[in-house]
C-alpha cells in the first residue's frame, strides 16, 4: 500500500476482505455502478475521460493488464516477448476470442488499433505509442510491434484504460470520433453492450462466449448517472447503488459511510489512475501568462489546508506534478512555494500590478472540472485567497462538455482547477499534459495550457527511450524542476482516490486499473 491512509483504511476493510476468502464466489446477480457524469461516447481508444473509461473497460479488452503489484498478467495476448534492444515486442495473441457481433478476433485487430486507434487518438498514450513504426501480422495469432526506437513506458501502457483493442472490421476506413459503434461498443470484454438510457443509465450484459471460461460472474451491471454529489453519497448508503468510484462521493462524507455496517472504503484499484489535483493557467493570457504573476499566486493558496479541509486527509500536499507513488519518478526536490500572502502581493506589486484606488490588481475568472464537490470547493477558497491579495476572482461554473470545449478548443480561459492522472509512468501521464508536441487543440486532457519549454521536451525525449531506471530519474527530477520554476500548474494535492462500496461486492480491486477493469472476477455476496 503506498500511504498510511490505506494502512488507515485496511482497517475498514479487514472483516469483509476475510470473509470474501472464506466464501465461494455466487455467480449471477446485478451490480449498479454510479457515474457522476454521462459519458459521451463509450470509445476509451479516443477518450481518456474517466466516465468513459469505467464503463468501456468492462466491454473491452487490452493486451495485457497488472495486479496490485504491477505484475504483467495475460488479457487478449497470452505471452509476449521484447527484443534485446527494445525495438521489436512480440504478442502471441489468445485463440478462439470472438468479437460481441461473433466474428473472429485477430491481430488485425491489434494492429488497427496501435496504428489508427489508440495509438494516435488517445491522448494518454500518443506520445508513447508515436515510436510504433508498425504493428506485423505474420499470422493470425501473432503481432509484432516495431519501434523507431525503445519506448520506456509502453508496456506499462497496455491494459485496456490505456490501450483499448478496437474491432477492425467495424472501424477501419471509417471516422473513428463519428463511427455508430462508439455509442453502441462492440468489444471482446467480459460485458456486452444491452442499453443506453440517455440521462439515466448505460445497462451491460453478461458475455455468455467470454474467453475466460466460466466468467463474468455477475449477470449484469448497470451505470446510473447521477450527477449530484450529495445524491450518489445517499444512493450508496440506502443501497440505491452498490459503488461509487474516483472520490465521487463528497470526502467530507466518504469515511462516514465506510463505517457503515453494509459499506467499506478502499483506496485500492488506482495505481494506474494516481492522481494530482492542480491550478493550471493559460499561457497565453496576457496577466497569468507571466511566470512572475504565477508564482506570486502559489504563494497566495495554503495547499495543507485544501488537504485537510477539502480532500479530508485523502492523499498528501502536491510539490510536483509527478504524484508521490510514482516512486521511480517523483522528487521533492523542486522550488517550493510556501504560503504566504504577503510575500504574494510583494511579488505582483514587484510585477507591476499594483493595487488600484479600489484595492484592485486586475480581474480573474477561476474555472474547475465538474466532477464531484471537491473541485467547486477548491475554486470557492481559491477565489477568496485571491480576493485577499487584491485579484477581483470570480468562479464559472459550468456542465462537463462545456467546460472540456473552453480549456482545449475554445481557450476562454485563464485559471483552470484540475486534476490529471500520471498513469503508471510519467512518459505516459506527465509527458502529454506539458511537452510542446502534445498541443492538440480539442482534445481533452492534452497540453491545455500550451507551455512550451524545449529543454522540458529534450528530458520528455531522452526520458522516453532511456532504458536505465537510474537515468530515466535524473531525466524527471529535472523535468520537475522546471514545471516548479516555470509553473504552468500549481500542484495542490496529491490524491488518494477512493470508492466506496457494499460489502456484498467482491474482487474489484484486484488489478491496478481495478476501478477500469473489466470485472470478469467481480461477484455478489449474498446480503
Amino acid at each position: 500500500m503506498r500511504t498510511t491512509m490505506k494502512l488507515l483504511l485496511a482497517a475498514l476493510t479487514a472483516l469483509h476482505l476475510q470473509a470474501g476468502h472464506a466464501q465461494a464466489p455466487a455467480r449471477g446477480g446485478t451490480l449498479t455502478i454510479a457515474l457522476p457524469t454521462e459519458p459521451a461516447h463509450l470509445n476509451s481508444a479516443i477518450d481518456t475521460t474517466q466516465q468513459v473509461k469505467i464503463v468501456a473497460g468492462k466491454i473491452y479488452n487490452g493486451l495485457v493488464k497488472y495486479d496490485l503489484k504491477m505484475n504483467m498478467q495475460p488479457d487478449l495476448a497470452e505471452s509476449w516477448s521484447v527484443a534485446s534492444d527494445g525495438r521489436t515486442i512480440t504478442f502471441k495473441l489468445r485463440k478462439g476470442v470472438k468479437w460481441h457481433d461473433g466474428r473472429d478476433f485477430t491481430s488485425a485487430d491489434v494492429a488497427f488499433s496501435v496504428m489508427k486507434g489508440f495509438g494516435p487518438n488517445n491522448g494518454l498514450v500518443r506520445t508513447t505509442f508515436a515510436n510504433v513504426e508498425s504493428v506485423q501480422t505474420p499470422d493470425a495469432h501473432t503481432a509484432v510491434l516495431v519501434m523507431r526506437r525503445p519506448a520506456a513506458a509502453l508496456m506499462s501502457a497496455l491494459p485496456v484504460a490505456t490501450a483499448t483493442i478496437l474491432p477492425a472490421h467495424l472501424y477501419d476506413n471509417t471516422d473513428i470520433r463519428r463511427n455508430p459503434a462508439n455509442t453502441r461498443p462492440v468489444g471482446t470484454g467480459p460485458f456486452m453492450f444491452s442499453e443506453w438510457r440517455r440521462g439515466d443509465s448505460i445497462v451491460l450484459v453478461r458475455n455468455p462466449n467470454y474467453f475466460e471460461a466460466g466468467k463474468p460472474l455477475l449477470d449484469r451491471i448497470v451505470f446510473r448517472v447521477i450527477p449530484d454529489t450529495q445524491a450518489r453519497g445517499a444512493a450508496v448508503e440506502s443501497r440505491a447503488v452498490d459503488m461509487v468510484f474516483h472520490s465521487t462521493v463528497a470526502a467530507s462524507d466518504a469515511r462516514r459511510l465506510g463505517g457503515l455496517p453494509h459499506l467499506a472504503l478502499t483506496t485500492d484499484g488506482y495505481y494506474f489512475d494516481s492522481t494530482v489535483s492542480f491550478a493550471e493557467f493559460n499561457m497565453q493570457h496576457p496577466i497569468v501568462g507571466r511566470a512572475e504573476v504565477r508564482r506570486a499566486l502559489a504563494h497566495a493558496i495554503d495547499r495543507k489546508f485544501i488537504l485537510d479541509n477539502v480532500w479530508m486527509g485523502f492523499g498528501r500536499v502536491a510539490t510536483s506534478p509527478v504524484h508521490y507513488g510514482l516512486t521511480q519518478a517523483h522528487t521533492d526536490s523542486v522550488p517550493q512555494y510556501p504560503y504566504d500572502p504577503a510575500r504574494a502581493e510583494q511579488l505582483l506589486d514587484e510585477a507591476g500590478l499594483k493595487r488600484g484606488a479600489d484595492g484592485k490588481r486586475f480581474k480573474l475568472t477561476i474555472d474547475f472540472v465538474p466532477f464531484g464537490d471537491q473541485y467547486p470547493k477548491v475554486a470557492q477558497y481559491v477565489r477568496q485567497q485571491f480576493t485577499q491579495i487584491g485579484i477581483d476572482a470570480d468562479v464559472r461554473s459550468t456542465d462537463f462538455a462545456t467546460w472540456v470545449r473552453r480549456i482545449w478548443t475554445g481557450r476562454d480561459w485563464a485559471l483552470n482547477l484540475s486534476a490529471l492522472t500520471n498513469a503508471s509512468d510519467p512518459s505516459i501521464g506527465i509527458e502529454r499534459a506539458y511537452s510542446s508536441k502534445n498541443i492538440v487543440p480539442g482534445t481533452p486532457f492534452t497540453n491545455g495550457t500550451h507551455f512550451r519549454n524545449a529543454d522540458l521536451d529534450q528530458y520528455f525525449e531522452q526520458a522516453s527511450v532511456n532504458q536505465d531506471p537510474l537515468v530515466r530519474k535524473r531525466h524527471f527530477a529535472a523535468i520537475q524542476r522546471i514545471l516548479a520554476t516555470e509553473l504552468p500548474v500549481i500542484p495542490l494535492v496529491a490524491i488518494d482516490q477512493f470508492t466506496v462500496f457494499n460489502k456484498r461486492v467482491r474482487n474489484h480491486a484486484t488489478l491496478a486499473d481495478g476501478v477500469y477493469g473489466g470485472f470478469a472476477d467481480v461477484w455478489l455476496a449474498p446480503n
